[in-house]
């Protein structure tokens, strides 16, 4: 019996996360699974859902939507394609066909773009081999190999996404500031880690924009103050956003499986959760000093998602009313709250 299949015969109301599993195993795994098992790995789906909550939360603050959106990657590993087809899928829920979601994605290798093999730019990436898996993001709009400088001049992404996980500093100034000549509030995510490996730091990308820019990092980084005196705080885009919500949620519900409407929902919910003050703050996210709050919105929204889909076997029925959701949930949710073992008065 496969490890997977003793898991659930032992406990068959359980929920799995994978966790920090390599890249190369992760992903198979992941397929073999996610429609068999109630289980998701937090390092593909975790990391695709909080950055499109992340997308959202930065789209309020820019005054866009996701679906007038584009996106320029640098980074073409497993790891940060499974991010961009997270974000992808929220694309297609909020309303764009796979195919025009896609299109709006141009995805750099260390060797530029790829895109069109019309021998422009000298074809880098078609003359190494281009895998199956990073077939699919070859964008025909600009040429195999077009640096990450042109891409921005040329196909004008609205949003800059760091995941090459390489030495610090690719996103350039020139890079940066060029995106104000077609975008007002240029969405700019180095979500590569440790800081050492971020593209840019939040006090770059404001100095580069004039404080225009609306930055989330994957690392924490100190407030910036600008020039003006006015203080941005840069959210950290962190899994804990999303994945203990998500996880009670499949507990509390029983779903058959945890689906990319759940992951869609779950963004939704966490972008929503952002309050008018943390907006105001320059924040893409809630305040971590939240967590719960934002924990309890996530596991509704998921809860909702799946009545909706049908997807719930802990339930006897299939309508719920939001308020009979957030008590359930809220009853769920574990307060680390004991007993003294010593008798306080002596």
């Amino acid at each position: 019996m496969l490890v997977q299949e003793a898991v659930f015969d032992r406990w068959p109301g359980c929920v799995v996360q994978f966790e920090d599993f390599e890249t190369s195993k992760a992903i198979p795994l992941l397929a073999k699974y996610r429609h068999k098992y109630r289980c998701f790995n937090d390092d593909i789906q975790g990391t695709g859902c909080v950055t499109l909550a992340g997308i959202m939360g930065a789209a309020k603050q820019a005054g866009v939507n996701l679906t007038d959106m584009t996106f320029m990657c640098a980074g073409a590993g497993s790891a940060g394609l499974g991010v961009c087809k997270q974000i992808v899928e929220g694309m297609v829920a909020a309303g764009l066909t796979r195919e025009e979601a896609m299109s709006r994605f141009v995805i750099c290798t260390s060797v530029g773009a790829l895109g069109k093999a019309d021998g422009s730019c000298g074809n880098p990436n078609a003359k190494r081999g281009i895998n199956e898996e990073r077939l699919e993001w070859v964008n025909p709009a600009v040429p195999d190999g077009m640096s990450m400088v042109d891409v921005i001049k040329t196909f004008k992404p609205t949003c800059l996404l760091g995941l090459a996980a390489q030495n610090g500093g690719l996103f350039t100034e020139t890079m940066v500031s060029s995106m104000l000549a077609y975008c007002e509030r240029p969405i700019v995510m180095p979500m590569s880690n440790p800081t050492s490996k971020h593209e840019c730091t939040p006090a770059q990308a404001y100095q580069w924009t004039n404080g225009k820019a609306v930055v989330a990092t994957g690392s924490p980084f100190d407030p910036v103050t600008l020039p003006d005196g006015s203080v941005r705080v840069t959210s950290q885009c962190n899994n804990v956003y999303v994945f203990p919500g998500i996880g009670l949620a499949a507990s509390i519900a029983g779903v058959k499986e945890i689906t990319d409407g759940m992951l869609y929902a779950a963004a939704v919910a966490c972008a929503d959760a952002m309050t008018d003050k943390e907006k105001g703050e320059g924040r893409t996210f809630p305040c971590i000093s939240r967590i719960r709050d934002v924990s309890h919105a996530v596991a509704c929204a998921v809860i909702q998602e799946a009545l909706d889909s049908k997807m719930t076997t802990a339930f006897t029925r299939l309508q719920m009313s939001p308020t009979e959701i957030a008590n359930l949930v809220a009853r769920k949710m574990y307060n680390p709250t004991y007993s003294p073992l010593v008798d306080p008065r002596g």
